[in-house]
């Protein structure tokens, strides 16, 4: 999940020709009941099937990479995994919020239970509580990092509710423990006032194909960088390798041309990146419209295979593992 987030600044998929005019228009019952979990004042919001995109992590050339993570932080594998195989029928959504000097990521699953955290934190080695009234479970996650303390509380309609705090001032961007007072706190915030409250949010979300393995949103306007870029949505797919299709506001003018001037030198220098590189390059595809710039891009599995044998030499040093999204 991490690493897919590393790469969301390009997108698209083949069999929709490039960049594809699909959305899925207002949200759905159950979008909306998930929303209602989550308080709101969010820059962004993203769900779709996670399992999908665990699914493939483990079994495209992206499994290295889930190997070198799991040396870095003991049991991280063996808890995605079990995730994987026993929870096929789990939806999520998930919120990030900036607040000060701290990045929130909240989320909110269903088809998941405490139980099932306990059994997949002890089939990965963590320590794990549950409280006497069955409704919070803390697991630890040792991580490169050092160990996370995540918790998950069971909401009245039987939905988990966890958190992610990070800190931007620290050192490695390290998540801090998550309490019980906390999510409860949380869970108030959002009878207050939840998720499906941000405007400019849910606007997008129309906008976007939310049947796709994971998608996202996001407004940058009360951010540091707000005065350059505004709102973003796009997706991430799985189908013969992973596709992306993302669409960026970029308000600044300047920035914005030199970005599509960029797009066709870059291309025409791609195989001096290597023959691999050069062709995944050369298949972006761009479009501009105003402010709003899209990107689109599908790499196959062949092309992920050699493309991971040439970053082979750089994996071991470079990729530290963390606590994943929340536990999740």
């Amino acid at each position: 999940m991490v690493l897919c987030a590393g790469v969301l600044a390009i997108a698209a998929c083949e069999k929709d020709g490039g960049l594809s005019s699909k959305t899925s228009g207002a949200l759905r019952k159950d979008e909306k009941t998930l929303l209602a979990h989550l308080p709101s004042g969010n820059v962004g919001l993203f769900g779709g099937n996670y399992l999908r995109i665990q699914d493939w992590l483990q079994s495209s050339a992206f499994s290295r990479v889930m190997g070198d993570l799991d040396k870095m932080s003991p049991g991280m594998k063996t808890w995605t995994s079990c995730f994987v195989d026993g929870a096929r029928g789990v939806e999520m959504l998930g919120a990030v919020a900036y607040t000060g000097d701290e990045l929130m990521m909240r989320f909110v699953m269903t088809g998941f239970g405490v139980d099932d955290v306990k059994a997949c934190a002890q089939k990965a080695g963590y320590p794990v509580e549950v409280d006497p009234d069955g409704k919070f479970v803390a697991i630890g996650m040792a991580t490169a990092m050092g160990p996370i303390r995540t918790g998950y509380l069971v909401l009245p309609d039987g939905a988990l509710l966890t958190r992610t705090a990070m800190p931007m001032s620290s050192p490695g961007m390290v998540a801090v423990a998550t309490t019980r007072a906390e999510l409860e706190a949380d869970a108030a915030a959002a009878a207050q006032g939840s998720a499906a409250e941000d405007t400019a949010l849910v606007a997008e979300l129309a906008r976007i194909d939310r049947d796709r393995a994971m998608w996202f949103v996001g407004d940058a306007s009360s951010t540091p960088v707000g005065d350059k870029v505004g709102v973003l949505r796009g997706w991430v797919d799985i189908d013969k390798g992973i596709a992306f299709d993302v669409s960026v506001q970029v308000r600044d003018r300047g920035m914005a041309d030199e970005i599509a001037r960029g797009i066709p030198e870059m291309k025409k220098q791609a195989d001096m990146l290597g023959k691999d590189v050069g062709a995944v390059i050369r298949s972006i595809k761009f479009d501009r419209s105003g402010d709003r710039l899209r990107f689109a891009l599908k790499i196959t599995d062949p092309q992920l295979d050699r493309l991971m044998d040439q970053m082979a030499p750089f994996m071991g040093a470079g990729l530290g593992g963390g606590g994943g999204l929340g536990g999740f």
